[in-house]
């Protein structure tokens, strides 16, 4: 199957060897690498990756440039299995995260690093040779691993053979018409499915341009809708985005198509990008497990609350009487989760509560309440609260989703501490475990005690309660 990248790449390369296949906006600028120069560089990471192949995943720091992304390329093409994680990320550091249960010794990313427990490589070493300690190339098909927001306890990786990130990239291209002659914005990390799918994987089976940022800059946001055609987005970019957009309906008349996904966007907002973009914001509902599930490919009318389009073509649904649990099925499903034993080819419990109209559009009704969605970005509270729990001062912790004042959700914590210690206290300790900001408890709110149910679980209600101001 990773043949099928290559043959790609060798396609584009043939047909339009100087057409760009990347363009990735830096603080320095806008970088252009032409589909000659992604193949070739594939090709040298694949034709120096044996040493990599023993079977445990390589770790690789996606940051949106060329080079991250022919690296992937190339050491999926060798077979390499590759857990995928963003560039400035808090699992390395955290020695109870599944990045260390997995057994991964090797971490690739854009420079050379001090190597703490992992061997690291920068991109540019992987095109290097490299004293060889594998086997040779591996057998059978390579594996793309994502970390989820895990639907109980600490973060998973989900395991997805590559073969559906190609059938997930054509999928996006057929929905979405995506040809040679579109520029795909994707202002979202390349490490997580949307990001890795709905922009890499489709630009690279139609033959689009693929834009892409290694930082979050509004600058360069708005020079990439410039030359856009289609738009990858979250609530919070689109949250970011809005004041410094001019209200001007069809100032980007090239931009036809603009997606959001990681969360629900707000009917307002959506109505205020669409003045903005001069189109309208389409739905995309889905998961790491599962890929595409649905999305608003046309569209039909202001958008409604809930409303996350009809399912793609191949999803198969089920609603389960009573608690409206929605189930799923793709063509896309994931083989498992790391370290565990294989999953059956049944339905995905997504963890939603949903209904299905009559035009056949699925509608969320309530929201997993396991993670906290910051801005698109899924946090995973029992995580943060070990973090925090570790804390010499804390007695108690418990951690949760909250709304803040812009209307997205915080992190919050709520700690019984030991007289003497300080909230600054606490938050300073959590940004120097290596958790990002957004990870970081917004606000903590010093208790008494935890109230507690009969059963002597956390009150999470009274918790919640008794934070509010």
């Amino acid at each position: 199957m990773s043949g099928r990248i290559v043959a790609a790449l060798r396609r584009h390369r043939d047909r339009s060897p100087d057409a760009v296949a990347v363009r990735a906006g830096t603080d320095a600028g806008w970088r252009a690498t032409t589909w000659t120069q992604l193949h070739d560089a594939a090709r040298s990471v694949a034709a120096h990756a044996p040493s990599m192949l023993d079977r445990t995943p390589v770790v690789l720091l996606l940051d949106g440039g060329a080079a991250g992304i022919a690296t992937l390329l190339g050491l999926a093409d060798a077979g390499v299995d590759l857990l995928l994680l963003e560039e400035r990320n808090s699992f390395l550091t955290d020695h109870e995260s599944v990045i260390r249960r997995c057994g991964a010794s090797v971490v690739v990313g854009p420079e050379r690093r001090p190597p703490d427990s992992f061997r690291y490589l920068s991109y540019l070493e992987c095109a290097r040779p490299f004293p060889s300690g594998g086997t040779g190339r591996a057998a059978g098909e390579p594996e793309i691993l994502q970390l989820t927001s895990g639907s109980t306890g600490e973060p998973r990786a989900a395991r997805q053979p590559l073969r559906n990130l190609v059938r997930g990239g054509r999928l996006y291209r057929d929905l979405f018409a995506l040809t040679d002659r579109d520029v795909v914005l994707a202002a979202v990390p390349l490490a997580h499915s949307f990001g890795l799918v709905g922009g890499l994987a489709a630009a690279l089976v139609s033959g689009a341009t693929l834009c892409t940022v290694t930082r979050f800059h509004p600058r360069r946001m708005l020079e990439g809708l410039d030359r856009a055609t289609t738009f990858l987005g979250t609530p919070l970019v689109y949250q970011m985005l809005t004041p410094l957009l001019p209200s001007r309906r069809g100032g980007h008349a090239h931009l036809r198509t603009v997606l959001t996904s990681g969360g629900p966007l707000a009917p307002g907002l959506a109505a205020s990008i669409a003045d903005r973009l001069g189109t309208g914001v389409r739905q995309v509902y889905g998961s790491t497990e599962t890929g595409l599930i649905a999305c608003e490919p046309g569209l039909g009318g202001p958008a409604r609350e809930g409303r996350v389009g009809r399912p793609a073509p191949g999803v198969q649904v089920r609603v389960t009487p009573g608690d409206g649990r929605l189930l799923v099925r793709t063509r896309t499903m994931f083989t498992g989760y790391l370290g565990e034993p294989a999953r059956g080819d049944g339905y995905y419990d997504t963890g939603d509560v949903a209904r299905v109209d009559a035009d056949g559009s699925l509608v969320l009704v309530g929201r997993k309440s396991t993670f906290v969605n910051v801005g698109g970005r899924k946090v995973n509270p029992r995580r943060i609260e070990r973090v925090v729990a570790e804390h010499p001062g804390v007695r108690e912790a418990v951690v949760y989703g909250a709304s803040g004042t812009a209307g997205e959700e915080e992190v919050n914590a709520a700690v019984v501490l030991v007289p003497g210690t300080r909230v600054e206290d606490v938050v300073a300790f959590c940004r120097s475990r290596g958790l990002m900001p957004f990870e970081v408890p917004h606000r903590v709110h010093v208790l008494d005690r935890l109230p507690r149910t009969g059963m002597g679980k956390v009150d999470l209600p009274r918790v919640i309660a008794a934070g509010r101001p």
